[in-house]
């Protein structure tokens, strides 16, 4: 069962909040920012780890607030060190994000939504449907808990907003969150996907401190991309392309392009000509993804064979584009891409 309380969580929240919710609490001014700094570089758990706080001070804190990270109800170790957690809510709510070790590195999948209304016809998450917006102390939270529970502490530590749901429909959420990984996370290092929701992008390049865009394409054409991804009905492919023409990239910088490859639908050589062609004039990167199968909720889609894959990628290469295949890691235990479901219901696998 989910921790309920009706106290304050303080998690999720900036400097500028904590100081201000904690004003009338405290003895001194200074004493904020000494709170904000446990709770937003040292990942604090409780405010008995503040020990630099009086100890009446600590007490009355524990009173009022509480430092909640969503609870972690399960977590599943692949064979190839990538660990998936099932976090439940406070309202019971389920959703997973994914560790992803790869050396000094760690890679933190974090879902934005728990489900998604969007219906990508690829992904296990689209098939369950809708469900709510997760809330910036949820968003937070996954990173909190994911990042103190690596065995080894990881040198750097990059966040990709990849999980559940569709970060660019819950931008007043994902904002907060954004600005309170970014006190310990370069934005160079902070990636957020998107199925193409052109007001959402917009909203990303408006942002004075930008994270990394990323964009699921998945197919070369409008006609093959609707098929797939409903949302291309409502923001059409040359729509999209003509907006991330325009997106503010700082130097150095390219938007990346996930392509889902499926047998017999998008991998062909002429489809990545297309692909080439569309993306020409871009600073992008593509990153193709054999599709990861799933006969209980995705039945039909299969990946393409490796020689299939591999003739995909270098046509794209020969035509100037930077390309790389991404064999997702997790998929022993459904936490690659496209596979997050959160709780199951019965007879699901």
């Amino acid at each position: 069962m989910a921790e309920t309380t009706d106290r304050t969580n303080l998690v999720g929240r900036s400097a500028e909040e904590i100081a201000a919710i904690l004003r009338d609490h405290l003895d001194r001014s200074f004493r904020g920012r000494q709170v904000a700094h446990w709770i937003l570089e040292r990942d604090a758990t409780s405010f008995a780890d503040m020990t630099n706080l009086p100890r009446v001070l600590r007490g009355e804190l524990e009173e009022h607030f509480t430092l909640r990270d969503p609870e972690v109800a399960a977590v599943v170790a692949a064979p190839d060190g990538a660990r998936k957690y099932l976090f439940r809510l406070a309202d019971e709510t389920t959703v997973e994000g994914v560790a992803i070790p790869g050396g000094p590195k760690l890679t933190l999948c974090l879902s934005s939504q728990a489900g998604c209304a969007l219906g990508c016809t690829f992904c296990a998450t689209g098939a369950l449907g809708p469900g709510r917006n997760l809330t910036p102390s949820e968003i937070v939270g996954q990173y909190r808990v994911m990042a103190r529970a690596q065995p080894e502490p990881a040198d750097r530590i990059n966040i990709v907003f990849m999980g559940m749901g569709e970060p660019l429909l819950n931008t007043a959420h994902l904002g907060r969150a954004l600005d309170v990984l970014m006190t310990r996370i370069s934005p160079k290092r902070i990636t957020v996907s998107t199925a193409g929701v052109l007001p959402g992008i917009r909203w990303l390049a408006r942002l004075p401190r930008r994270p990394k865009l990323a964009v699921s394409l998945n197919a070369p054409d409008q006609e093959r991309r609707a098929l797939i991804m409903p949302i291309a009905r409502r923001y059409p492919l040359p729509e999209l392309v003509a907006e991330l023409g325009r997106f503010p990239l700082e130097s150095g910088r390219r938007i990346t392009f996930e392509y889902v490859l499926l047998r017999g639908f998008n991998d062909a050589t002429a489809d990545a000509d297309l692909l080439a062609d569309l993306l020409r004039g871009l600073p992008s990167k593509v990153n193709l993804i054999p599709c990861n199968e799933d006969e209980g909720l995705l039945p039909g889609l299969h990946r393409p064979a490796v020689d299939v894959i591999d003739t995909f990628a270098s046509r794209l290469r020969d035509r100037g584009l930077t390309a790389t295949v991404r064999w997702s890691r997790g998929a022993d235990v459904a936490a690659a891409c496209g596979q997050l479901k959160g709780q199951r219901p019965s007879g699901l696998p």
